[in-house]
């Protein structure tokens, strides 16, 4: 047994460290284990970081990237098979990272699922059929969807004609 002389001081929190470790969630989280990409920028200067989405509730998601980054304090978070939405992270610790979910979601679960059927159909069957189908979708109402794939298919057309004018 040890005497008391090589006994360690007892821990003593302040108020102040207290107040830092204190509970501040509003809603409580639940733990999963889930594949998502954090993206910034956009564009050419587009930055799309893989993480794993540790924990998750209506209001955010807790997120380990695996390694250490400087990442802008607002991103755009795809769960992967789920939604997407604006986040802005309230901290950071290492590879670990808390986000806040801000305003609506961009693209709901549900739209990103028939999205990714729509992805597998231009694979199969090809570009008209997969604008086709985006256009009986409404495009999921997203204009840049809209335009990119107006853009693809116009640029589709006039490389067939090219090709078949040859």
């Amino acid at each position: 047994m040890l005497s008391n002389k090589f006994q360690l001081p007892a821990f003593k929190l302040d108020e102040v460290t207290r107040s830092i470790l204190a509970e501040r969630r509003n809603g409580s989280r639940i733990p999963v284990i889930k594949s998502a990409k954090l993206i910034v920028g956009e564009g050419f200067s587009q930055g799309i970081y893989n993480c794993l989405v540790l924990d998750e509730s209506l209001g955010g998601i807790l997120v380990d990237l695996g390694a250490v980054f400087s990442l802008p304090e607002e991103v755009v978070v795809h769960l992967m098979g789920g939604a997407t939405r604006r986040a802005r992270r309230r901290w950071a610790v290492g590879s670990k990272m808390g986000l806040e979910y801000v305003g609506e979601q961009l693209i709901s679960g549900e739209a990103a699922q028939q999205m990714t059927e729509i992805a597998k159909l231009i694979g199969s069957q090809g570009l008209p059929a997969g604008i086709a189908a985006m256009r009986s979708r409404q495009f999921f109402n997203h204009g840049d969807l809209r335009e990119a794939a107006e853009e693809a298919e116009a640029a589709y057309y006039k490389l067939e004609a090219l090709l078949r004018d040859r």
